[in-house]
């Protein structure tokens, strides 16, 4: 499939990207044991990542990542964010339902 044709899979989805995205990418600060070792850091850095999605315009943070649902979500509840944080399985389940 070519790159950007994925999201044409999902009927009615409309890919939006953040400004940092592919190898300019962040991570969500939950991955390799910085939550853990360095848990002020992985709030500020998800906290950015909660922001640039915001700012994106998107509707949705979506991720294949438990540990970046689990850290983006709490960000985004903590800051009374408005963008929903979701995991790419269940927006694939509410594709097919």
């Amino acid at each position: 499939m070519p790159p950007g044709s994925y999201s044409k899979s999902i009927p009615g989805l409309n890919l939006v990207e953040m400004a940092r995205h592919k190898e300019f990418a962040w991570c969500c600060g939950a991955g390799g044991g910085v939550r853990e070792t360095n848990p002020e850091y992985a709030q500020w850095t998800a906290t950015e990542r909660v922001k640039e999605a915001q700012e994106s315009g998107a509707a949705a943070l979506v991720t294949a990542c438990p540990g970046c649902e689990n850290l983006l979500g709490a960000v985004n509840q903590d800051s009374n964010q408005v963008i929903k944080v979701q995991d790419i399985v269940d927006l694939l389940a509410q594709s097919v339902l």
